[in-house]
């Protein structure tokens, strides 16, 4: 049960501290105000207010917030307090949860099927591929995204575009399976899916396949700039502890997202 409620991609390693010590401090103003403000006797507010830290603190321990969409707002709330600009950000792929052999699965089917190419230790994108991945993201972009992703998806998904549509909400159904993908991730992935179906790859492995496939990008996927290699140096958004070295991504800097973390 408690497997089913963790969240990997923000616990443990990949655990953001301020994320964590937002949520923490939301979590301490919830339980005074209920201590201090329901209209109970003492012993009952302090009851309630107890059971909300244990719940609230067990929630961040094992999901790594409280608070609903805490990955997109805590990065941005650090910049405003330290009246520093934006930095790249990504979160969210089509493919979401995946069995162990999935990406071993998914090379295979790529090489396979010539997408990329082994060239002694290196893998590189084919040319051909690469031109009718970047058409694909063309007309994905000129078009509706929501069902776009949806059809994209390899189950059925909930899709929602916030943010003026410079995030895309995906939901297999409930908050946990809630995952945010930034406008170019999802234009760039959804482009993939089509791409790599003409190409003849295994259904099973195209949305999984299409999250590595974003390291060979060097366009932007929504404007075409230039992407940059570059780190996200900060622990808020990069997925990082404040021990780790800066994660290195490649990144647009029109957009000011990055589209794949090495």
């Amino acid at each position: 049960m408690l497997d089913d409620l963790r969240r990997p991609e923000y616990t443990g390693e990949n655990r953001c501290w301020p994320c964590t010590a937002s949520n923490a401090v939301l979590l301490l103003l919830a339980c005074a105000s209920v201590a201090r403000l329901l209209p109970a006797k003492r012993a009952r507010r302090l009851g309630v207010a107890s059971v909300l830290g244990l719940v609230g603190g067990a929630t961040i321990a094992l999901r790594g917030y409280l608070v609903p969409g805490t990955p997109r707002f805590a990065p941005r709330l650090v910049d405003v307090l330290a009246g520093e600009p934006t930095r790249p950000t990504e979160a969210g792929s089509l493919a979401g949860e995946a069995a162990d052999d999935a990406g071993e699965r998914a090379l295979d089917a790529l090489l396979a099927e010539g997408v990329v190419h082994a060239v002694g230790d290196s893998l590189h994108l084919d040319e051909r591929f690469r031109s009718d991945w970047r058409a694909a993201m063309r007309r994905v972009r000129e078009r509706d995204l929501a069902p776009a992703v949806s059809d994209a998806a390899p189950v059925p998904v909930d899709v929602e575009l916030v943010e003026g549509g410079d995030w895309v909400v995906v939901s297999a159904g409930g908050p946990e399976s809630e995952r945010w993908l930034s406008r170019p991730v999802a234009i760039a992935e959804v482009a993939a899916v089509r791409a790599l179906a003409e190409s003849g790859v295994d259904p099973a492995v195209r949305a999984q396949s299409a999250s590595p496939l974003r390291a060979f990008l060097r366009e932007c996927p929504d404007c075409d700039v230039e992407l940059e290699e570059t780190t996200a140096d900060r622990c808020c958004g990069s997925g990082t502890s404040p021990l780790s070295p800066p994660d290195e991504v490649l990144a647009c800097p029109a957009c000011d997202r990055y589209v794949f973390r090495f």
